[in-house]
């Protein structure tokens, strides 16, 4: 596999291990010489990021309750890996509403 997709796929399963649903946004950039550079919690563009630590690649992170996503570029190439948070399916199916009302018989005289 690509080193590219290879670390994209790392950084997914590494994301995925925390176990709360707080949201979360940072960049993981891969420099030339093989350091790792992370930006967190403020707002970033993740090109210019790359750029201004002379990345050869740029992965932004992204965790919410539903889930993971890992948005990568490196020369040109793009990728994009989402790990969902399963939800219950009864919850799904269930509603606090109910989808009909039973009513007594109209009694007319």
């Amino acid at each position: 596999m690509d080193v590219f997709f290879e670390n994209a796929h790392q950084i997914l399963d590494t994301a995925s291990t925390r176990t709360d649903s707080e949201n979360d946004e940072f960049a993981v950039l891969i420099r030339s010489d093989g350091g790792l550079h992370f930006i967190m919690e403020t707002p970033f563009s993740i090109e210019a990021a790359a750029i201004h630590a002379g990345a050869q690649a740029a992965y932004q992170v992204t965790r919410s309750g539903d889930g993971v996503r890992v948005t990568g570029r490196s020369m040109g190439r793009d990728c994009v890996l989402e790990r969902r948070t399963p939800r219950c399916v009864s919850s799904a199916l269930l509603r606090d509403q109910p989808l009909y009302r039973i009513t007594s018989p109209v009694l007319t005289s």
